[in-house]
């Protein structure tokens, strides 16, 4: 099973990115990786309906 992270925007926006890549520029990860559906639970606890999901 594919593994994932959660990387963050300087804008604030989420987003889900494979685990074995460097994230893009103007983008960091948060140190949560798991796999996907995990990380769309996580990202809606912490963002809810402020934002959207990319």
């Amino acid at each position: 099973m594919a593994t994932f992270k959660v990387i963050i925007s300087g804008e604030g926006q989420y987003a889900l990115w494979p685990a074995e890549s460097d994230p893009p520029d103007g983008w960091r990860a948060t140190g949560v990786d798991g796999v996907h559906q995990e990380h769309l639970n996580r990202i809606a606890e912490v963002w809810g309906v402020h934002g959207t999901i990319v």
